[in-house]
């Protein structure tokens, strides 16, 4: 019997190395997804309704009995919107989307698209430059791994607006006014004598009803499903240009843990997501504005767009300090921040882009 059961044994090896055996043993590994905002976002419902499913397909396919078991929880559930970086850096989520706008302190070199605005409104054009930037430009790797993170793939949004209490007709008008930004946002303030007040698409609707500030600068694709056009009825469109915001990220311990087959299914899937994103907020943009207009015509004030004109808009375009110059300067112990804007001003020339002020060139 001992002798029949070696042979089987022996056998059953035989048969699995030749791939003619039983399947793979399974093996399971549990991974936590999250977000501190809600899946009303794009950027991260297509977490859950993209990145999550397509995952489990490839991995399905390897065919080598490898299972994830995901735990979802977005909108808040695990963290809030100022450790979004923390969380993904501790591990109390596998995989996050890293608001890096509010991580200037642990991410200054990632900063370079917001000391850069007036650029373009094409999201998918500024989330190809930057997913090309973090795999290239070594600087901006080491900003993600020093934080113990693995970069997955860029995030965005679409042009920005103001959208206030009070009608904004010129760009005098934004003088003395208290007017939510996220973190480094902000800087888009300097100059126009408003005043910049911390905040977020969580935070938003209460601070203006509450009076902590009287508008903010925004997106139509965040501002419509949080309903802040309730407490902000006067939209004024000024097309700041589209903007990269931070990423998703992989805690890089949980990434060591997995399969290098499996890695790299992570890393490509986080690549579709990006461009998915891109595409998804390009088609929701004109919606938003629309459904905002819809949706707030029977409230008081009704929900008002009106469009910056071109002369207030290259007052407010030239009278902005040289951001990128000043957070160059600020930053050049820590990297080739000179370099960095250069690149990321070629790169969208390069994709057609004409900017409404050359950065690079006043650096």
């Amino acid at each position: 019997m001992m002798k029949r059961a070696f042979l089987t044994t022996t056998l059953v090896a035989a048969l699995t190395a030749a791939g003619l055996g039983t399947a793979h043993a399974q093996q399971t590994f549990k991974l936590t997804i999250a977000s501190s905002h809600p899946t009303t976002l794009p950027w991260v419902g297509l977490m859950s309704s993209l990145f999550v499913p397509e995952v489990n397909k490839r991995v399905a396919a390897l065919n080598k009995g490898y299972k994830i078991e995901w735990r979802e929880a977005y909108g808040g559930q695990l963290y809030k919107m100022n450790a979004t970086l923390t969380s993904v850096e501790q591990g109390i989520t596998d995989i996050g989307w890293v608001f890096h706008n509010l991580e200037a302190a642990k991410m200054p070199l990632s900063q370079f698209g917001t000391v850069t605005p007036f650029t373009t409104d094409d999201v998918r054009i500024i989330l190809d430059v930057a997913n090309e930037m973090n795999e290239k430009v070594p600087a901006l790797q080491k900003e993600w791994e020093k934080n113990n993170m693995v970069f997955l793939g860029a995030t965005g949004v679409d042009t920005y607006h103001l959208f206030t209490k009070n009608p904004i007709a010129t760009y005098a008008d934004l003088k003395g006014r208290k007017i939510s930004a996220p973190g480094s946002i902000g800087l888009w303030l300097k100059g126009s004598g408003a005043v910049p007040v911390d905040g977020s698409l969580t935070s938003y609707y209460t601070d203006i009803q509450t009076g902590v500030s009287e508008g903010t600068i925004s997106i139509a694709t965040g501002i419509l499903p949080n309903k802040i056009y309730e407490v902000a009825p006067y939209i004024t469109t000024v097309n700041i240009g589209a903007l990269y915001i931070g990423g998703m990220a992989m805690n890089k311990d949980s990434y060591a843990g997995l399969p290098p087959e499996v890695q790299q299914i992570v890393k490509d899937v986080g690549k579709e997501y990006s461009k998915a994103l891109g595409a998804t907020l390009m088609q929701r943009y004109e919606t938003a504005l629309k459904t905002m207009e819809t949706n707030g015509a029977k409230q008081t004030p009704s929900v008002r767009i009106t469009n910056m004109s071109s002369g207030e808009r290259d007052k407010w375009v030239k009278t902005m300090p040289n951001l990128a110059a000043e957070w160059a300067k600020t930053n050049a112990s820590k990297g080739p921040a000179k370099e960095i804007v250069k690149t990321y001003m070629d790169s969208l020339r390069k994709r057609g882009v004409k900017p409404a002020r050359d950065w690079d060139k006043e650096l």
